[in-house]
């Protein structure tokens, strides 16, 4: 029986190990991974055209600076340009319906609904096409143009690159730049708050600031300048000679100091048309619509900062 006891114990653990090797799926085939449609470095991209029933849409890069030339030269936000192509890299083969079809038409891809073309530095092409829906809802069939290849694509892929201008779009009119700023001041419709750094070696946020006479704690400015980084208009810039900002009712001005202890003052203003107010940098190209409600807001914010600051002033006190 002792003999026997060897075999038994490399018994189990056999057992054991192929139970253990199962419930793991180690005797699984693994499934291919889905092929990408397209996959291409961004430093070697020099271009890249949306073209849809609603219009094209085309960006180029030059040293690593994106440009809207098509339809026209609209500001762009920082991220959404590379962003695109990070789309395009991660849109893969769902499942080929045709490896050498005869017919593009029968797919709809004869003439596309939607077409994207990246153009490289080097001269090469991809055109990726995109026709009719599939029987199965949430596809669409797709081809590249260099391969006879038709697959299904996923809508959400094809959707994440069917971008309009709008969504290349810098939204916002105001550029804060929070560890160089060193005073904002706001005139709306006659009345006017100046928000100041009281001291300047600090970061924004360590630093105490003042709303005209009243002090401020750092994190309560730092509201305040969220409040003007981050208004957004939802509508399509115009240019500044298309608008009128003659009396204007809006002026913003920030000034800063860089790191080359130079300061430079900025100045936007603003001209209400009905319930909006269309906003512009001077000297700059493009005006933003805001709603006036917005403006308001950020007119507001300062004076709500310095009444909160001043109802906490007892209770500081009595704590100290």
């Amino acid at each position: 029986m002792k003999r026997l006891i060897p075999t038994i114990v490399l018994l189990v653990l056999c057992i054991g190990g192929f139970w253990y090797a199962s419930s793991k799926n180690f005797f699984k085939e693994k499934p291919p991974e889905a092929a990408a449609v397209v996959a291409v470095k961004k430093e070697e991209v020099a271009s890249y055209t949306i073209k849809k029933e609603s219009g094209v849409t085309e960006l180029q890069q030059k040293d690593g600076k994106w440009t809207m030339t098509q339809p026209a030269s609209l500001p762009l936000n920082g991220y959404s340009p590379a962003s695109w192509l990070d789309s395009l890299n991660g849109a893969t083969k769902e499942k080929t319906v045709n490896a050498n079809p005869s017919d593009l038409a029968q797919f709809g891809l004869d003439k596309p609904k939607q077409e994207f073309t990246v153009t490289l530095t080097n001269g090469t092409t991809y055109k990726l096409t995109i026709g009719n829906a599939l029987p199965v809802p949430g596809f669409s069939y797709a081809k590249v143009d260099n391969s006879p290849e038709v697959f299904q694509l996923s809508d959400d892929k094809v959707k994440s690159l069917a971008k309009e201008p709008i969504d290349f779009m810098e939204k916002s009119p105001f550029t804060i730049h929070y560890e160089e700023i060193r005073s904002l001041t706001v005139d709306w419709i006659g009345k006017k708050w100046a928000l100041t750094k009281n001291d300047p070696a600090k970061a924004s946020y360590e630093s105490n600031w003042k709303v005209g006479d009243k002090e401020i704690k750092g994190s309560d400015a730092s509201g305040i300048l969220d409040k003007a980084a981050f208004i957004s208009s939802n509508e399509m810039v115009k240019r500044v000679a298309e608008v009128k900002l003659d009396a204007p009712e809006l002026r913003v001005e920030m000034k800063d100091v860089g790191k080359d202890n130079k300061e430079t003052t900025t100045v936007y203003v603003g001209k209400i048309d009905g319930d909006n107010v269309w906003i512009a940098k001077q000297g700059g190209d493009w005006a933003y619509t805001i709603p006036a409600a917005t403006v308001q807001e950020l007119y507001d914010k300062a004076n709500d900062v310095v009444a909160a600051a001043q109802n906490n002033a007892p209770n500081n006190a009595q704590t100290k």
